[in-house]
């Protein structure tokens, strides 16, 4: 008898792919009043992105800002902005799909060519595409023993939000802030009915001109919590989001009876989430037909999702890396654009914590020349942590302090704040399609017997027999499964 298959849809949204991207951005100063640089900070926000066939395009803008000694010796400002566009390929992509787009700045360089200042910063893109899909699956059949099993789906919702965080603060009198950085974190996400509540913080460090045009650094911990509306989100669902500055407005303003300088800031933020949804198919894993040789076609489904995200905070300190040596004769005057990069390792004893600490150290030499020194400390710790999947983990160093210890070296303190999520995969295989492939060769014995393999189970035992597990069980009713090896199974064929 011929097989008639059913079949199912299951249609749902999720992240279908991601692709990464880099573009090379320059902008261009005056450099005649230049002598050197000695700090520079990139920061490039999005603008638009779009799907084709293929490829996702998207645009943003870069924004340089260059602290640097003049022919005078004076430290001085500048600020450059320019608009790009580029793309990023992955063959999956199609017109109907949506992305997330995420830059980085790296590989800031700059060169002088005839009376310009040429600033190129390397601009990373992480974008994560999402599509809404269908899964088609075996569901039943006539002339067909099936075997069914719940197979996980990871649904995943996409939306963002705009939020701002506001803060005020004293300092000592300075008259001109030079430049500013931010490094942002998220550190908690919660799933409410329709919306995602995010909690973070941004670390704001400042490089300010004394009224003595000495250099200070100052910083500052700002918190932040945005509600990011999603109709789709529910208290049983788990988030993960990212923020990104879009601008930051800063001013000043001074009492010189008092020697006080209090700083406004504004931040506008971007809030991108991830809602995953755990559901399940009722699909078909494995068929068969006692009358006629079959072939299945297996897929599988596979996802990711952040289970939960964990803070450590930890004192890291000692001998610092530096791109050039420093004496005795060496003023440190501060330490601009503190960042971490770490990585999570299991060892023989447990998680670790191994990354290390950057910032760009200015310091004036015994000429007075001011110059800019590289920094790096590097740390292990160890982290408790279960076993987990994937752990993913951002930096934040806070309080960044340098000395030097003996003559040309320095020692470096600071304290790290890790936020580590955790992820967790779903995985599950389904038959999309089966096919006739001509009859089952039948045994015309009235009776055979079959040695089973150790540990064969019902169903496996059944198929290779060619008969329903139910036939199976009526006729040898001692068998108890999973087998031994040792049995001997009959088989009894009525005689036509």
């Amino acid at each position: 008898m011929a097989i008639k298959p059913s079949y199912e849809t299951y249609r749902y949204t999720t992240e279908i792919c991601k692709a990464n991207s880099q573009s090379i951005v320059e902008c261009r100063l005056s450099g005649s009043e230049i002598a050197s640089v000695l700090a520079v900070y990139a920061q490039a926000s999005v603008t638009e992105s779009s799907c084709v066939n293929g490829e996702i395009k998207y645009s943003g803008k870069l924004v340089v800002t260059v602290v640097y000694e003049d022919n005078e010796r004076r430290i001085c400002r500048a600020e450059r902005g320019a608009e790009f566009s580029h793309k990023a390929v992955n063959p999956v992509v199609t017109p109907s799909n949506f992305a997330s787009v995420f830059f980085s700045t790296d590989n800031v360089s700059w060169r002088r060519e005839g009376s310009g200042l040429y600033i190129s910063v390397v601009v990373g893109a992480e974008c994560i595409v999402y599509a809404s899909v269908a899964t088609e699956y075996l569901s039943g059949g006539e002339n067909l023993v099936v075997k069914k099993e719940t197979v996980p789906v990871l649904k995943v919702v996409s939306c963002s939000a705009s939020t701002q965080a506001d803060d005020e603060f004293e300092t000592d009198y300075v008259g001109d802030i030079l430049m500013r950085s931010e490094t942002v974190c998220v550190t908690k996400t919660q799933v409410e009915g329709g919306q995602v509540c995010v909690w973070g913080e941004i670390l704001l460090n400042l490089c300010a001109l004394k009224d003595d045009l000495s250099l200070c650094s100052y910083e500052r911990i700002i918190p932040f919590h945005a509600v990011v509306p999603c109709t789709e989100a529910d208290p049983t669902n788990f988030a993960w989001a990212r923020a990104s500055v879009k601008d930051v407005q800063l001013s000043a303003s001074t009492d010189e009876d008092k020697g006080k300088t209090k700083i406004e800031v504004e931040t506008d933020l971007r809030i991108d989430v991830a809602v995953y949804q755990k559901d399940g198919i009722e699909a078909v894993c494995d068929a068969y037909s006692t009358d006629s040789e079959t072939e299945c076609i297996r897929q599988k489904l596979t996802g990711e999702y952040i289970e939960k995200t964990l803070r450590f905070t930890e004192r890291i300190g000692g001998a610092c890396a530096l791109s050039e040596s420093v004496d005795y004769s060496d003023s440190l005057l501060c330490a601009l654009l503190p960042k971490a990069e770490a990585e999570i390792k299991k060892g023989e004893n447990g998680y670790e914590a191994e990354g290390v600490a950057t910032a760009t150290l200015i310091v004036r030499n015994g000429d007075g020349n001011a110059k800019s020194i590289a920094l790096s400390l590097p740390f292990l710790f160890p982290v408790p942590m279960e076993d987990c999947e994937r752990a993913e983990v951002e930096g934040v160093v806070c309080g960044l302090s340098v000395r030097q210890k003996k003559e040309g070296e320095a020692v470096a303190d600071a304290t790290l704040k890790l936020t580590v999520k955790i992820y967790q995969k779903t995985d599950g295989e389904y038959l999309s399609e089966i096919k006739e492939t001509g009859a089952r060769e039948q045994n015309e014995s009235a009776i055979s017997v079959y040695l089973p393999k150790a540990g064969d189970d019902l169903w496996t035992t059944a198929k290779r027999l060619g008969r329903t597990p139910e036939d199976l069980e009526k006729s040898n009713p001692e068998l108890k499964f999973p087998l031994k090896g040792k049995e001997r199974i009959f088989v009894y064929r009525q005689k036509s």
